[in-house]
């Protein structure tokens, strides 16, 4: 069931912090669920069946292949290291003299890497899938790396979070083409603040003709010219 939870919260763009929210629950709590440290409650149960409009019964039934019947994205282990270390990259080239960097704009320079590489070489860094929220384009996933993992620090610096690096990211993770475009993206807005850096994604055309929470595909982005790209 754990499984299942986590790929319907996935697949329709929520957070774990907007899921619970959702629920009724504190995000701890939801992520002891989703490692199946916790049982879930039947009274939690039957929200999770009205939020994704699925039956309880089929809920329960894990030996039903229900991925199967949702479009769901797979990534293995190593898509994940490496989005998680185009995170890590993002913090250490982009963030300010102090070595932070507020959420928003690491979340929008992550995106903006992700796609000129599709831009450059028709194969994008991490290849997640990115979703037009109100605070930007984004992958999910951000949201889950950024909050549990123990290689970045995040405190609150007035109303922004500010995120830096406990721990540095794996060069070779990467490959040099990668690592070099990463460099270029943030040594470009590196001093820019984090308001000009959103204006500038809601103002490129893959934010532009999508809808709210749609995934926005990574092909829009060659209708940009070379300059709009980062």
């Amino acid at each position: 069931m754990k499984n299942l939870i986590i790929k319907l919260r996935k697949s329709a763009g929520l957070s774990q912090e907007e899921l619970s929210q959702k629920i009724g629950i504190s995000r701890p709590t939801l992520i002891s669920i989703e490692k199946g440290e916790r049982d879930i409650t039947l009274t939690e149960l039957k929200k999770i069946s009205e939020i994704f409009d699925i039956p309880i019964e089929i809920i329960l039934d894990e030996e039903l292949e229900i991925s199967q019947k949702i479009d769901l994205q797979k990534f293995s282990e190593k898509s994940f290291q490496k989005f998680h270390n185009l995170i890590l990259q993002c913090i250490k080239y982009g963030a300010d003299e102090d070595g932070k960097i507020t959420k928003t704009k690491l979340a929008k320079l992550v995106y903006l890497c992700d796609f000129a590489s599709y831009y450059k070489f028709l194969n994008p860094i991490s290849g997640f899938e990115y979703r037009k929220l109100d605070q930007g384009p984004v992958a999910i996933e951000f949201f889950d790396i950024i909050d549990s993992n123990e290689s970045i620090c995040v405190e609150k610096k007035g109303k922004a979070m500010m995120v830096s690096l406990v721990e540095q990211p794996d060069d070779n993770a990467l490959n040099p083409e990668e690592q070099k475009l990463v460099q270029a993206v943030c040594k470009k807005w590196r001093k820019a603040d984090t308001q000009k850096l959103v204006d500038f994604t809601h103002n490129q055309i893959p934010w532009k003709v999508c809808k709210n929470r749609e995934v926005i595909p990574y092909t829009l982005i060659n209708n940009e010219a070379p300059e709009n790209v980062y």
